[in-house]
């Protein structure tokens, strides 16, 4: 049997808990594809729109980086150029631009060097993103616990079992 989940128990569960998995097993590939479209998401609940509001993309992942994420995320996003650089091409070609490298703690030379420039390209470590992903997860709900932040429903045919 499967019980309906509010938007905040979606989001500790699916983008915090799901997510800290793939982390964890050293997926970090499908962590960086999933973190992206997770932060358009959270950028959702940041404006007035309905979830599912169309042409919304650009402009929601950012609010997500520049409202949610620690603040040093939002000097890489000038012009949106995490959203085209990262979010759009990993979600139209699984792949990132050639202006970022993504990697995980384990590489010895850029494990280490999580939002800083190496050879004019922006270095993003898969540990170090889930846990300020995890840290936008966690003031979301806080907004939302709070009222700051209006809550939207998941689509209502949404089910999980967890």
């Amino acid at each position: 049997m499967s019980d309906r989940i509010s938007s905040k128990e979606f989001v500790k569960k699916v983008f915090i808990k799901e997510t800290g998995k793939l982390v964890d097993n050293g997926s970090y590939h499908f962590a960086f594809v999933i973190i992206a479209q997770a932060l358009e998401t959270l950028g959702s609940f940041l404006d007035s729109k309905p979830l599912k509001a169309r042409d919304q993309s650009k402009i929601r992942f950012s609010h997500a980086i520049n409202k949610l994420m620690p603040v040093r995320y939002a000097k890489h996003n000038d012009k949106h150029k995490l959203y085209d650089q990262l979010r759009a091409n990993l979600a139209h070609t699984f792949t990132s631009s050639q202006h970022i490298i993504l990697t995980s703690k384990s590489n010895k030379e850029l494990g280490n060097k999580h939002l800083e420039k190496v050879n004019d390209k922006l270095v993003l470590v898969a540990e170090d993103f889930y846990e300020d992903f995890k840290k936008a997860c966690v003031r979301l709900i806080e907004g939302m616990e709070k009222g700051i932040i209006s809550d939207k429903k998941i689509n209502s045919e949404f089910y999980y079992t967890f």
